[in-house]
């Protein structure tokens, strides 16, 4: 079962999922696919798409086998914690779900992020200037908004 107090992401396929429609979702595993951000623990998210922790736990489940959500990180219990809970992988994640198949110098980029969220918000800045440059200006944006919503920046 999936863990409430667990932070979730969306992998590529849960973004090209809130795009495509193609997986037969109930209403509550689109609900959580959608308000998903990274940075709230699992169980926080039941009140925002009115369901209960127990029903939102079997919908997170399904999400994961459905390989549409990975977890993020530990469960974060304050500002501080929540920006470690990030990891490159996560902004990878993010990356690849942004930019398909262009992915790969951005990811490069975030490969080498360090650890801290100072050194992952600056792999990020760089990777959505190179995603701006070579891929698409208005994803690098919004791929840059998500990126800090996630550090927490």
């Amino acid at each position: 079962m999936a863990d409430l107090h667990g932070v979730y992401v969306r992998t590529a396929a849960g973004l090209e999922e809130i795009r495509a429609r193609a997986h037969n979702l109930t209403r509550p595993q689109r609900n959580l696919l959608i308000v998903l951000d990274g940075r709230n623990a699992l169980g926080t998210l039941a009140a925002s798409i009115g369901s209960a922790t127990e029903h939102l736990a079997e919908s997170a489940e399904a999400l994961l086998k459905a390989g549409l959500i990975a977890r993020a990180g530990g469960a974060p219990q304050d500002a501080g914690e929540q920006a470690e809970a990030v990891s490159a992988q996560a902004l990878i994640t993010l990356a690849e779900g942004f930019f398909g198949g262009r992915a790969d110098p951005v990811v490069r980029k975030l490969e080498k992020a360090g650890e801290s969220p100072a050194e992952l918000l600056q792999a990020v800045e760089s990777a959505a200037k190179l995603a701006k440059l070579t891929i698409d200006e208005p994803k690098a944006a919004q791929f840059l908004i998500e990126a800090r919503k996630l550090i927490g920046k």
